[in-house]
């Protein structure tokens, strides 16, 4: 019984081992047929893969090429040419059934190609190496990684978002408006200031001692005082507005960074955030 029982476990063992070599060559479950038609993301996706895989090939790291391959034709069902890289990458391997299923995929999805007659002579060429020989030649050289073809669907490559154009000056007007206000209070107090005074004078020059003026004189002198003074302060403010117009627009009136980041920073003995912007 025990003897029997051994020989039914190995001979379930070897019918899934069988079977689970079947499927891995059949080129309908190894490359299922896709129906649909890829969105941009899948065309960007695609791509990306693509571009990947080929910096694998390159450093000969063949199982993550095929597999990056294998992603871009997932999201990308219409670029058959990544069938040949796919091939050549298991010939680099030493896979050359693996390498017969890519190329016979990609013959029965793309009839009218032509390099068809190519590639069935490289079929049959991986198919005679499969055959047990006395002194087996190396096969020829796997050719280089193909060009990811483009799907009907992306003849044109979708817009990237447009950046803003940076700002150019001037950056706001803020600081003229400024400077323009204290021209205007630097007029106004100059001509306060000169009425004030002049009406001074004429009061000192009718009424020299200043005791016994008419109300007339009195009245005037007080008035050109009131102006002198007011135009006085005006004077200063108006420079004022005026010198901090112009340093406002010739040393801090720049943009603001458009976008702002916040990054950690760490180093020994120190943490914090950094923070960086670009115009």
């Amino acid at each position: 019984m025990r003897v029997l029982r051994t020989w039914l476990v190995g001979l379930g063992a070897g019918i899934f081992l069988a079977a689970g070599l079947a499927l891995a060559g059949d080129p309908a479950i190894e490359y299922p047929e896709c129906y649909r038609t890829a969105t941009p993301a899948d065309l960007e996706g695609a791509k990306g893969a693509h571009k990947a895989a080929t910096q694998f090939y390159e450093r000969a790291d063949y199982d993550r090429a095929i597999q990056y391959w294998k992603d871009a034709y997932q999201l990308d069902c219409s670029a058959h040419g990544v069938l040949i890289n796919i091939a050549n990458a298991y010939e680099k391997k030493g896979e050359r059934a693996e390498a017969v299923t890519a190329l016979e995929t990609y013959l029965a999805r793309t009839p009218d190609a032509s390099d068809a007659q190519t590639i069935q002579d490289k079929i049959q060429n991986l198919k005679n190496a499969l055959r047990p020989a006395p002194s087996a030649s190396a096969s020829a050289s796997a050719s280089a990684p193909a060009v990811l073809p483009t799907a009907p669907t992306a003849s044109a490559v979708p817009d990237r978002p447009r950046e803003e154009p940076p700002p150019q000056p001037p950056y706001g007007y803020s600081p003229w408006v400024a400077t323009g206000a204290g021209v205007v209070t630097l007029l106004v107090g100059g001509i306060l200031t000169s009425s004030g005074f002049a009406d001074i004078s004429a009061a000192e020059d009718r009424c020299p001692s200043r005791k016994g003026c008419t109300e007339e004189v009195a009245e005037k002198g007080n008035q050109g005082r009131t102006h002198a003074t007011v135009g006085g302060v005006l004077l200063g403010l108006g420079a004022a507005g005026v010198a901090g117009g112009l340093i406002w627009e010739l040393g801090f009136n720049q943009p603001w960074p458009s976008k702002l980041q916040l990054t950690p920073v760490a180093g020994p003995g120190a943490a914090g955030l950094g923070m960086t912007g670009r115009f």
